[in-house]
């Protein structure tokens, strides 16, 4: 195994946890989300989730998916957190093949450690020893 740089880009902006946010914002295909807490000060990140191109998912999807209680954590473990949420996804990636959204997720997380953890065995495809990311 070798270690992995992974070229990425974030969203130009945090985008609320609503429904017409989603529907205007959020991307129809694959990548990575994080959801954020956003009571005044830094954004605080609370989960950090990953949408798997195969599995038929989407970053829109994804959070459709924790708004409308389908996925954990739902709208209302994230309103344990904080008042107002948000959320900002993955805009641009050197992903080539579905599990780099794994490790990027993985790498982002352990940059700022979420409040939230996911469920199983976490994020990461465990295909490389060390991931590091360079953010634009």
């Amino acid at each position: 195994m070798s270690g992995r740089v992974f070229r990425i880009i974030l969203s130009e902006r945090r985008y609320r946890f609503q429904p017409e946010a989603l529907r205007a914002h959020a991307p129809r295909r694959p990548g990575v989300y994080l959801l954020l807490a956003g009571d005044g000060g830094a954004p605080k990140v609370l989960y950090v989730g990953a949408a798997i191109p195969g599995r038929g998912e989407t970053v829109y999807a994804a959070l459709a998916g924790h708004l409308m209680g389908n996925l954990r954590p739902n709208k209302t473990d994230l309103l344990k957190h904080a008042r107002d949420l948000y959320f900002e996804f993955l805009a641009e990636a050197d992903v080539s093949a579905p599990e780099d959204y794994l490790d990027i997720a993985g790498a982002l997380a352990a940059r700022t450690p979420p409040c939230i953890k996911p469920p199983g065995k976490g994020l990461a495809s465990g295909r490389y020893d060390s991931v590091s990311l360079e953010v634009s």
